[in-house]
């Protein structure tokens, strides 16, 4: 060995061990176990605070969906009420009733016009 290689580190009688060296150091500074465990932690933290938004998200919209829900309810209730106030309002007895306020007389003759040929009005 030359009497040199622990002040410069490097081989000067085999080069093509100095790349592979360099690489590995490379890698090693890379990933060391610092750095490996420091960014576990980080995408740890990150699932986790995207693990709670999504849990939020979906919380919001069930609610949402559950008062929608009752929304619906309450509008088929109306709408049968309705549909019932309807049906009441076009009632022979209820017609009956609008004819008697109405002071209407009753006619013993009816007359019928029928309209003779196709006159049409031009400009």
């Amino acid at each position: 060995m030359c009497k040199n290689w622990t002040q410069e580190k490097r081989n000067h009688h085999f080069p093509e061990l100095n790349r592979r060296k360099r690489i590995s150091g490379f890698f090693l500074t890379l990933f060391n176990w610092r750095l490996a465990s420091i960014t576990l932690v980080a995408i740890t933290l990150a699932v986790g605070f995207w693990y709670l938004v999504q849990t939020n998200i979906s919380a919001t919209k069930g609610y949402k969906i559950k008062e929608l829900n009752q929304r619906i309810s309450e509008l088929t209730e109306e709408n049968k009420k309705l549909n019932l106030k309807y049906i009441e309002a076009k009632s022979m007895a209820n017609m009956v009733e609008q004819v008697k306020g109405l002071d209407l007389v009753v006619t013993a003759e009816v007359d019928t016009v029928y309209a003779v040929g196709s006159a049409v009005a031009l400009r």
